[in-house]
């Protein structure tokens, strides 16, 4: 699963092309954390709440009309965006966070004096620590609760669905099992796990009993 700050920075890289530079700067940077973390081009953090469409070239809608050729230009990140890499993993450290969050990119934007962040603070009236506050408590998009979230609803419907399910495919079987999708390739291909075959297709079906049939009571060790 692609991560939002993987996302950003691609979008990012798009917003530096579709200005015809051969650099992406910290402006782009925050463009591109701000498109991907919006919803219908508003964005929501805290208290703060941000339209991109009060700002020209920043709505992803201002994409629909660019050059056929944008997919071919070069660019590579400039100072300024090293900079707010650099603080944004000094900031992840201070938060004992394994890996820099978008929110942490957003939190080194706080004391920027120039450029988009200027224009944001100015626009909508926040300071510097207005916008660390509001990302304090903003949990809406960092990327493991995201992950976290999405399993516990895949979790919960799969637990209604799974005690209906007579057939499942290698993948559900192996989420069945709690197990990797190739643990269950390996089993069929060795014929531990029998598998069945739709009629003129690829496409493998597992019956819930052979499932089941791979589990045996554990037996502890005599000491």
């Amino acid at each position: 699963m692609e991560n939002l700050v993987s996302k950003a920075t691609k979008a990012a890289i798009r917003h530096a092309k579709y200005r015809k530079s051969p650099k992406v700067n910290k402006d782009d940077l925050l463009v591109g954390i701000l498109q991907v973390i919006s919803r219908f081009d508003i964005v929501q953090i805290g208290q703060l709440t941000i339209d991109l469409e009060d700002f020209q070239g920043i709505s992803r809608d201002g994409y629909m009309d660019e050059p056929a050729n944008i997919s071919n230009q070069k660019v590579a990140y400039s100072d300024s965006a090293n900079a707010i890499f650099e603080k944004a993993a000094s900031i992840a450290r201070k938060d004992n966070s394994p890996k820099v969050e978008v929110v942490h990119l957003l939190v080194a934007f706080a004391d920027e004096n120039n450029g988009l962040m200027v224009q944001l603070k100015e626009k909508y009236g926040f300071s510097g620590r207005d916008w660390r506050v509001a990302l304090s408590d903003w949990q809406s998009f960092s990327s493991e609760k995201t992950v976290m979230d999405s399993k516990i609803a895949i979790g919960a419907k799969s637990m209604v669905d799974v005690s209906e399910k007579q057939f499942f495919s290698p993948d559900e079987a192996a989420e069945f099992l709690d197990v990797h999708v190739q643990t269950i390739r390996g089993y069929i291909r060795m014929g531990k796990l029998p598998a069945l075959r739709l009629a003129g297709e690829r496409a493998l079906r597992i019956k819930r009993e052979d499932l089941l049939a791979l589990l045996e009571p554990f037996k502890p060790e005599e000491t």
